[in-house]
């Protein structure tokens, strides 16, 4: 991994947040969300998942267990010893896969919108759009306008920009993996420590109904919060509701190492 740090300063050993974007998306969903963070004193770090945003150039398998350990990388490489590990959509079930393997690491554990860790089986129509979506602007414009509420057009716009769009690779590649699932999916999940979940009201992907079905199934001492007024993207849609919504749960689940600190955000790109 490789690091660009952006203004501001800490001391001592602090609690790190770590950002792991989903299907399609690159490491530019976040800075609204840390933007509203800002007052938490937390280290933060945002990342491109292999064949998207900075690296949509980098090579495969896009699979979840490579995006596990890529991710762990960047844990290791930046000696992180208290994580929180905050997950989007497929990024939720890295994030939860995360957890599990580093289990003494884990300080909390959020997920925003997920899609099970099991997978998700959609109509044909809609996985076939999904699925070859990729290199294409004008479909990926699409599928975010038709899976939100209230995102910017600013913000589609920064997305789907040719700097940055997914390819067909990488697209493909993901849909499988986040489609697929994994195996650990279909029990408890191992992970006991504080656990956020963070569905949307009015989210077509993954509805509010089936975030809290998976939440009583899965993680029956989670807490489960509802952002309203937002579809699948809440940290997007909603960034102030959604950094309440994580901001308060870090605060009385998660105790800080910090006192007297600046958030420090760390941008990071996998070097393949």
């Amino acid at each position: 991994m490789s690091a660009v740090v952006s203004p501001g300063g800490y001391s001592g050993a602090p609690l790190s947040i770590v950002f792991i974007h989903g299907f399609l998306d690159n490491r530019a969903v976040w800075p609204p969300l840390i933007e509203h963070l800002g007052s938490e004193q937390h280290v933060h770090y945002t990342l491109d998942l292999r064949g998207a945003g900075a690296l949509r150039a980098a090579g495969g398998p896009y699979t979840l267990a490579q995006a596990v350990a890529d991710v762990l990388h960047l844990i290791d490489r930046h000696q992180m010893a208290r994580v929180v590990l905050v997950g989007h959509s497929m990024g939720a079930q890295i994030a939860e896969l995360l957890a599990m393997k580093l289990r003494e690491r884990t300080a909390a554990l959020v997920l925003l919108t997920p899609v099970p860790l099991a997978g998700s089986q959609l109509p044909p129509e809609a996985a076939s759009f999904l699925r070859t979506c990729g290199g294409d602007p004008a479909a990926q414009r699409e599928i975010r306008s038709q899976f939100s509420r209230n995102l910017p057009a600013r913000e589609i716009d920064r997305l789907v920009h040719e700097d940055v769009l997914m390819g067909i690779d990488a697209v493909e590649g993901y849909f499988d993996a986040f489609s697929g699932g994994d195996p650990l999916g279909d029990a408890p999940c191992s992970y006991a420590g504080p656990t956020l979940i963070v569905g949307a009201q009015e989210d077509p992907v993954v509805s509010f109904d089936a975030v809290e079905e998976m939440a009583r199934a899965r993680f029956p001492t989670a807490r489960l919060e509802r952002i309203w007024r937002s579809g699948h993207w809440p940290h997007l849609e909603q960034p102030g509701d959604s950094a309440a919504a994580i901001g308060g749960f870090l605060s009385e689940r998660v105790s800080p190492v910090l006192q007297e600190a600046s958030p420090v955000t760390f941008s990071c790109d996998t070097r393949i």
